[in-house]
């Protein structure tokens, strides 16, 4: 694979500036890519909580680094207005529904490993890479290219690429796969990488101070004060919007009685700005519809493990496919707060992603 080119992803951190100094050691020709999601106005008027990627302070890093890796080339591309249509708007439009979004899944596939491809064309590289923690190989297995958990269980990253498309796969490098972080550290501080130290990004990139509300309400997006009722229909509380919630939350909501029982919003009714909350015992489930399912490994019918959030692990299920992009997930053992509009994604025993898709829940009865 050496004297190819490549188009490496460019964020200004540690990971991808490691993955390109390999590259280049491996005698690949490099081409820095660096996206610009939102305005730099954004970070001088709302302060950063903790750190995001896509920032100004980002931008110059990766410029910084790919002079000190001396890249064949360097290129920043605005993609503000499709930024917008693709991501922040699907955010707002996914909250305005009653769900909870997860729009870093969308960033990768239509950003990262998509407009990216296009681009690593124009320059007639034969692949596009990035610092992510993932592995992608042939599977003999399956006849077909996969990704699969890094080796790095702390830092995988496996989950957020597991909704990219499958056809993208031959086209695509992850040098960092067979990598921990500790490793990445240390070669940033062995070459001298202004970044060595650098935090890795946690909040969203277009809401720096995480503060959702705020954001929202900017947007044109109303909240109301609202009704809360219990399982049995009775109205215990007010809460602040509906849209200020997400299912398996306990604080923000003002109750007037059932006051010393711990309980979760178990359902979100968009339309009556009503929050139906649970006693924590209430809030598992064994079940869980997967919609607009992305597979990188076809089936009908499989033992495998499933995750339902970025952060949680998988758990044994059975998962059988009803439609075409349909998928019906029985899990073991209960697992607690499923929330539609978040990823359900499928692995098998060996941790290859064989499946993705937006978490749907069969709809209760209206109390």
């Amino acid at each position: 694979m050496s004297n190819k080119k490549v188009l490496m992803l460019m964020s200004g951190g540690v990971d991808s500036s490691v993955a390109a100094y390999l590259l280049k050691e491996q005698n690949y020709h490099v081409i820095g890519l660096h996206f610009k999601t939102v305005s730099d106005v954004v970070f001088s008027l709302i302060p950063e909580k903790k750190k995001v990627c896509c920032s100004p302070s980002d931008t110059q890093d990766a410029l910084k680094i790919a002079d000190k890796l001396d890249l064949d080339d360097f290129q920043i591309v605005d993609i503000k207005k499709e930024f917008k249509e693709k991501i922040i708007d699907y955010f707002i439009k996914t909250y305005k529904e009653g769900k909870t979004p997860n729009p870093c899944m969308l960033c990768n596939r239509f950003f990262k490993f998509g407009k990216a491809l296009e681009i690593a064309h124009s320059y007639g590289a034969d692949w596009v890479s990035s610092g992510h923690y993932l592995i992608k190989e042939y599977s003999n297995k399956y006849s077909t290219y996969i990704i699969k958990k890094g080796v790095d269980q702390y830092k995988d990253q496996s989950y957020f690429l597991s909704y990219i498309d499958k056809n993208t796969l031959p086209k695509l490098h992850f040098p960092l796969g067979n990598m921990y972080k500790v490793e990445i550290r240390d070669i940033a501080n062995k070459i001298g990488l202004s970044v060595a130290n650098k935090p890795d990004s946690q909040e969203l990139c277009f809401i720096p101070d995480n503060d959702y509300r705020r954001f929202l309400k900017e947007n044109g997006v109303t909240t109301e004060e609202g009704k809360v009722y219990d399982l049995e229909g009775n109205e215990i509380g007010t809460h602040t919007g509906y849209m200020n919630y997400t299912i398996g939350q306990r604080s923000g909501i003002s109750y007037y009685k059932n006051a010393n029982v711990k309980l979760h919003v178990y359902k979100i009714f968009p339309q009556k700005n009503v929050l139906i909350v649970a006693p924590t015992e209430e809030m598992y489930s064994k079940e869980l519809i997967v919609q607009n399912v992305n597979f990188f490994v076809d089936f009908k019918e499989i033992e495998g493990f499933c995750r339902v959030r970025k952060k949680s692990e998988e758990k044994p299920a059975v998962v059988k496919k009803i439609a075409d992009h349909t998928l019906k997930v029985s899990f073991k053992e209960p697992i607690f707060a499923v929330t539609p509009g978040q990823f359900a994604t499928i692995y098998d025993e060996s941790g290859v992603v064989l499946a993705s898709g937006v978490i749907n829940i069969k709809e209760m009865e209206e109390v």
